[in-house]
């Protein structure tokens, strides 16, 4: 399993200078080899092999790339560029692909009445037609791991300095706990990037071994999530817990928007988007502390599975209003997910995903199926409890199991 821990670098001027150089002609060569290798005609891409005499990006080496780098960044542009192409290449294939089906098609005498999949095809067939050759613009750079150095606080990686490759150590500050990682895991490649406008950061991802299962008991807990409530919990043992304030969550998002909106009126770009990065980092850390709290929760009970709903397309089936479409397309429900999921790998608990439908409509005692008034659930036979309980439990009790990854 693989996790990231991202450090501060304190440079200095001379340093700042030359390592934007770097992640500016990193970025650079990357588009350049990717616009290459890719010939946009007609919406569909060729390789630029079938038009011009030219190497395969397979074989293409450091010594057919002409970059102010060192080699071994020049080697990971490479990489880069590859993956780039290979993906825009197998998005082509599905608009080709796509477009076949369509012309296959039997034409129908009523041309007029078409079935709900036919019109669902065109769109996707549309969605596919928009695709663009992918071109970098943040600057950046990534580095292997058998290029960079770690002592103490200082980290060393290679740099151009006057058109020769040469090592600069940059100086960071690390916690113990940062040390620890860094020491005692194996590292893979460390990203350079710039956040909040000066402030340079380094991004390691070093492996992790998955905890084996150690739960032996049969206990489950199924979790619903929400907007009003951000979770709920509910396991076989009787145990119930809410995890969040809904409510203040969507205050601080509309306290947020409406500072955005002034400084935008105001004409002060930069500073509607420090307070945008500001709301993106304390929404994560709610995220965060709510997923910790219910692993957390989830030891304790000693679960040995953790149940969710799978959320699928859920701002594109759910009902909308003017008054909750904020609320539902700011909703952070995935990387809720996400959070949940790779915490409890580590704690060695299972993450299951449930069908979602009727859970919070259906009633676990007589089986009927009926909306909530509100947050209060009432059945005909008697039974009455919070909605998002009822979701919980219904998650909590279902058998329709559909995979253990999550879909955005």
């Amino acid at each position: 399993m693989q996790l990231s821990e991202t450090v501060k670098l304190y440079p200095t001027e001379y340093q700042i200078e030359l390592i934007r150089n770097t992640m500016s002609e990193y970025i650079s060569t990357v588009n350049n080899i990717v616009s290459d290798y890719t010939n946009k005609d007609n919406g569909n891409i060729e390789s630029v092999k079938e038009i011009k005499n030219i190497k395969s990006i397979s074989k293409l080496t450091t010594a057919d790339v002409k970059a102010k780098l060192p080699s071994a960044l020049c080697n990971q542009c490479i990489r880069d560029a590859k993956s780039i192409v290979k993906k825009y290449d197998k998005a082509c294939k599905e608009v080709e692909k796509a477009k076949k089906n369509k012309k296959n098609q039997k034409s129908k005498k009523n041309k007029n009445s078409k079935n709900v999949k036919e019109v669902e095809e065109i769109k996707e067939v549309k969605k596919l037609k928009e695709i663009k050759v992918p071109v970098l613009k943040k600057l950046c750079c990534y580095i292997n791991n058998q290029n960079f150095k770690i002592q103490d606080n200082y980290i060393s990686f290679p740099v151009m300095i006057d058109g020769k490759s040469k090592r600069i150590s940059v100086k960071t500050k690390m916690t113990d706990k940062q040390k620890l990682i860094l020491s005692s895991h194996r590292l893979g490649t460390m990203r350079i990037v710039i956040k909040n406008i000066n402030t340079l950061v380094a991004q390691f991802v070093y492996e992790i071994n998955e905890i084996e299962k150690v739960n032996e008991s049969n206990n489950v807990m199924g979790v619903d999530l929400g907007i009003k409530c951000p979770a709920v919990s509910y396991c076989t043992d009787g145990s119930v817990k809410f995890y969040g304030n809904g409510r203040k969550n969507k205050y601080m998002r509309r306290h947020y928007a409406n500072l955005r909106k002034w400084f935008q009126k105001a004409k002060k770009p930069t500073v509607a988007k420090r307070i945008k990065n500001k709301e993106q980092r304390i929404m994560k850390d709610i995220d965060h502390k709510i997923s910790r709290e219910i692993v957390n929760t989830a030891k304790k009970h000693k679960a040995k599975v953790i149940k969710l709903e799978r959320l699928e397309n859920i701002r594109s089936t759910t009902r909308t209003s003017r008054k909750n479409n904020p609320s539902l397309h700011t909703w952070s429900f995935y990387r809720l997910v996400q959070y949940i999921e790779y915490k409890a790998k580590l704690a060695g608990i299972e993450v299951e995903y449930v069908y979602p439908a009727y859970t919070s409509q259906k009633c676990p005692q007589c089986g009927n199926i009926h909306h909530a008034k509100d947050r209060k659930y009432i059945c005909k036979c008697g039974y009455h409890t919070h909605r998002d309980l009822l979701g919980a439990i219904n998650i909590c009790n279902s058998t329709e199991y559909i995979g253990n990854r999550c879909i955005a």
